[in-house]
């Protein structure tokens, strides 16, 4: 049995140095080959394995990832005392992941220079990954130095804290195996503005707002919609925590025994 996570090297081979496509397009081509069963972890990503790779759908079983229990809305006094400890305006737009092309944030960092508000922030979670250095090079052609904040990593123990701090989430990548940072920040009741690809909507529902990612301006009026409407803000602080229940690590558990005991049938 045979997890595969996504298929972006595939779907964006561009986005990869070219070795470790390769690598990844033999052993994944490999596993569909040889493997009893394939896990996919989100419907899009089955579907993907399917036309790609021409794996039979009833060989690729779905196991959707959890939300850990740290991941819920926080007192205001402990986010009051983190934005004290982090400088953190009252104000700000997240992203989480690593810095990678495949992330899209040149599109998101486009996007923040064309905001009704000139002066929300903008702090990238994340270390570095591969081909990272157009991020830093756009910051700079943008003159986004003083809005752009690279965080770095940070531990799943502080992370709760990021998402309950900020004002939304915006994740523009242009391919997902499922998302999980959309998850995480509803439940934590942060909402989300993602990209309308691959998995993401199967992630965010209808609780989060969606925009092309190959579109910085569709991302601007998105974030403009969010930030001018205090309604549709609390609604999606409502909503998020609802949706992030439908993924639990028990029925991950549930849907993992299953796959395992079709192998052995």
């Amino acid at each position: 049995v045979t997890t595969i996570y996504d298929l972006s090297f595939m779907a964006y081979p561009e986005t990869f140095p070219r070795r470790q496509r390769q690598y990844l397009e033999a052993q994944t081509a490999r596993a569909c080959r040889l493997a009893r069963r394939l896990i996919a972890i989100s419907e899009a990503g089955r579907r993907d394995i399917h036309e790609v790779f021409g794996v039979p759908l009833d060989r690729i079983d779905v196991v959707r990832p959890g939300v850990d229990d740290r991941f819920q809305a926080l007192p205001a006094a402990d986010i009051a005392a983190f934005r004290a400890a982090e400088s953190l305006p009252d104000q700000f737009l997240l992203h989480v992941g690593t810095l990678q092309p495949r992330k899209n944030i040149p599109v998101l960092l486009e996007a923040l220079t064309l905001l009704d508000n000139p002066d929300i922030p903008l702090m990238l979670v994340g270390g570095p990954g591969w081909l990272y250095d157009q991020v830093y090079d756009q910051v700079a052609a943008l003159g986004l130095g003083n809005r752009v904040r690279f965080v770095g990593y940070v531990d799943d123990e502080k992370l709760p804290y990021w998402y309950n701090a900020a004002t939304a989430l915006v994740f523009p990548s242009l391919y997902e195996g499922f998302g999980l940072p959309i998850v995480e920040a509803m439940a934590c009741g942060t909402p989300v503005v993602a990209a309308a690809t691959s998995s993401l909507p199967e992630a965010g529902g209808r609780t989060a707002l969606y925009f092309d990612p190959q579109d910085p301006d569709e991302l601007a009026q998105r974030l403009n919609q969010l930030l001018s409407n205090a309604d549709l803000q609390h609604r999606l602080e409502h909503d998020g925590p609802g949706q992030a229940r439908a993924f639990s690590w028990d029925q991950a558990g549930q849907d993992l025994r299953a796959a395992y005991e079709r192998a052995l049938m």
